[in-house]
Parts: C-alpha cells; structure tokens; sequence
C-alpha cells in the first residue's frame, strides 16, 4: 500500500488567494485551477475579467503540471522533430506544453498543481510562483513540509 499526501481544499483556496492577488496586480484577467497530484480539479477561479477560454486552459496546465511533475514550459523536447513531438495529442489533447502550469512539491513529492491562464508567459509565471511561495510561507509557519520550486522553472 501507498501512503501519500494531496493538497485539501482548504490549502488549494490558500493558493487560490494568494494566486488572485497576484494577478490582481495585473488586473484580474486570469483563471487559476489548483489541481491534486493526479491532475484532477480541487478549486479553480475564474476572475473577473478572467476569459471563458482560459478555464480548460488553466485546467489543463495544472493536469499537465501535477501528472508529468514537470513545469510546463519546460517541455522543450516536444517541438517538431523532436522526441516528444505530438505528446500534445495525448490525453484527449490535456497535455499543455507552454507557461503557466507549475507542480506543487511538498518533501520532494508532487501534492498537486497549479494552472494560470490569461495573462502573457510573464504574468502567468509570477501568479503560478506567487501562489507557490505563498504556500511555502504557510508550511513553514505550520510546520507541515518543505515546499519547493524545481530549478528548472527558475531557468527559463
């Protein structure tokens, strides 16, 4: 048997809030979806002047981000000719290989996710790390695990 830890709902509408104030510098335009670590929806937000478009969006960043453990944009290996070209297809076309998709890593081990569309690949990035560090701020106050963000997000 596997034990593991997902996000509750309640420290999705933590990274929720910390995600819409970030964006809110920006003004308001985006969707966020904290996702488990199977990629599946807990909470999403559209603001206000979030688009109806970035809902499956930000859904499908977060699925790609948790599912893969990966950061979105950093699928650098699915672009023509390479080995992954097409992986977008997989997944009735979830797989999101572009910014605004984060894995949420809690001791090493992804927890969830977070998906932010709405803004430009900037934006995105500073609402997705924004929320995650809140979330660290949070752990270390509770005690309740290290939270990090993979170097390779810090890259690009």
């Amino acid at each position: 048997m596997i034990t593991k830890n997902v996000l509750s709902l309640a420290e999705a509408e933590l990274l929720l809030d910390a995600a819409q104030k970030k964006s809110e510098e920006f003004g308001g335009i985006h969707v966020i979806c904290i996702a488990d670590d199977a990629g599946y929806p807990i909470a999403l937000r559209r603001l206000d002047r979030g688009k109806v478009t970035s809902v499956q969006i930000a859904e499908n960043k977060a699925f790609t981000a948790a599912a893969h453990r990966r950061v979105t944009h950093t699928f650098t290996n699915t672009f023509p000719g390479e080995e992954a070209w097409g992986i977008f297809t997989q997944h009735g076309g979830r797989i999101t290989v572009f910014v605004g998709g984060y894995p949420i890593f809690v001791d090493g081990k992804v927890v969830g996710g977070i998906g932010v569309s709405g803004g430009n690949g900037e934006q995105d990035i500073a609402v997705c790390e924004a929320a995650i560090e809140s979330f660290k701020l949070h752990m270390e106050q509770t005690g309740g695990g290290v939270v990090t963000i993979p170097e390779a997000a810090k890259k690009a």
